[in-house]
């Protein structure tokens, strides 16, 4: 159980940095997914053949957290402030009529 408890300790260090960043105290929720995704891996290792397939879950979890890879996690936008950015969404066209 000590490697899964580690990844478990590793994936809430990754939600708390991360609220630290933007400077703002971690969502209880945020903190109550993760602890609920580790604890059913827990669960899982019980069974003795299970475990290191949950273990290196656990470690690939932390990983694409890490990467953002997993989808619903927040994205930093690399544009530069006030630039404005085309999106594939076509825009109305006037033609000639004033509304």
């Amino acid at each position: 159980m000590g490697p899964l408890i580690l990844a478990w300790l590793i994936g809430e260090g990754i939600v708390v940095t991360r609220s630290v960043k933007a400077r703002r105290p971690p969502m209880p929720g945020q903190l109550l997914v993760v602890s609920a995704l580790f604890a059913g891996l827990a669960l899982v290792a019980e069974y003795e053949p299970a475990r290191p397939a949950a273990t290196l879950f656990a470690y690939g979890i932390d990983v694409a957290v890490l990467m953002q890879v997993l989808p619903g996690l927040e994205k930093t936008s690399t544009v530069p402030a006030g630039t404005q950015v085309k999106t594939g969404a076509p825009q109305p066209v006037n033609q000639g009529r004033n509304n």
